[in-house]
């Protein structure tokens, strides 16, 4: 189901959060707010977003914003409110990868910290402000072939990744850094059970990211390694994880709440010898 009120999505500037805000405008959305660490990475995606929208009253707003500063996301998003007078649906995707290889006994204190800011905290930040703007607002109604239903004031997306959900080797500052923010989100979702708010999780699994596509610069022959890996026998594109971000935000998933949704070709499914 098409989407038709304001969307912002943090993150937005490239790979996986670039197509999710490109799918909102491409979906209907009032308004798209390219928010991204960088203002001319948040304006480059705006623009590309004229050849996709298909609301002639479509806006798009680029700013830039830190996660790690919680005022800067609280400026963002009273931005978002000042201008377009409410916030319908929020993407949480900026995360940065781990800088170094090394195993518990080796883990660097420093890389640990920022990875930490980045991926949990900042996780916190946008919910902290988004769930504030969030709440009080006037429902959205939809109707369906049942009648009319609320999909609620808001919906929240959070972006995290499979090692969310399952560890991985030598890889102990990035894996931390998103199990702690699956816990924030489990946490979001209970301490709004009566609000109204719908807070979901997408994981993705390995994805044709450029973030995925330094990494694969650095150890060429680790490419290979993960597309033999993967059950359908190739990494995912950053429109089909954007797709299913866009399915948890509408209507459809009205009644979908509290979910992680782990999207990754089947890899973390256990093969018993």
């Amino acid at each position: 189901m098409d989407v038709n009120g304001v969307a912002l999505v943090v993150g937005a500037g490239s790979g996986i959060g670039l197509e999710t805000a490109l799918t909102f405008a491409e979906r209907g959305a009032r308004a798209v707010v390219f928010a991204d660490q960088a203002s001319d990475t948040a304006s480059t995606g705006s623009a590309k977003s004229k050849s996709v929208v298909t609301s002639k009253d479509n806006e798009t707003l680029a700013i830039a914003v830190d996660v790690r500063d919680r005022a800067s996301v609280a400026a963002i998003v009273a931005e978002v409110k000042k201008r377009f007078g409410r916030l319908d649906y929020a993407v949480n995707s900026a995360g940065v990868p781990r800088q170094t290889e090394a195993d518990t006994a080796s883990v660097n204190e420093e890389e640990y910290e920022f990875l930490h800011d980045v991926n949990a905290k900042g996780i916190l930040h946008c919910l902290q402000e988004e769930i504030s703007a969030m709440r009080g607002q006037e429902p959205l109604y939809v109707k369906g072939r049942s009648g009319r239903r609320s999909v609620g004031p808001g919906s929240i997306i959070n972006v995290t990744s499979l090692s969310a959900v399952t560890g991985s080797a030598n890889s102990i500052t990035y894996t931390a850094s998103k199990f702690a923010a699956r816990g924030i989100i489990k946490c979001a979702v209970l301490d709004n059970r009566s609000t109204g708010l719908r807070i979901n999780e997408v994981c993705p699994g390995f994805t044709d990211t450029p973030m995925l596509r330094r990494g694969i610069e650095k150890q060429p022959d680790v490419g290979e390694l993960i597309r033999k890996s993967m059950p359908l026998g190739r990494v995912a594109t950053p429109e089909e994880i954007a797709h299913v971000i866009h399915f948890l935000a509408s209507p459809g998933a009205s009644f979908v709440n509290g979910q992680s949704l782990v999207v990754d070709s089947g890899v973390s499914v256990p093969v018993l010898s």
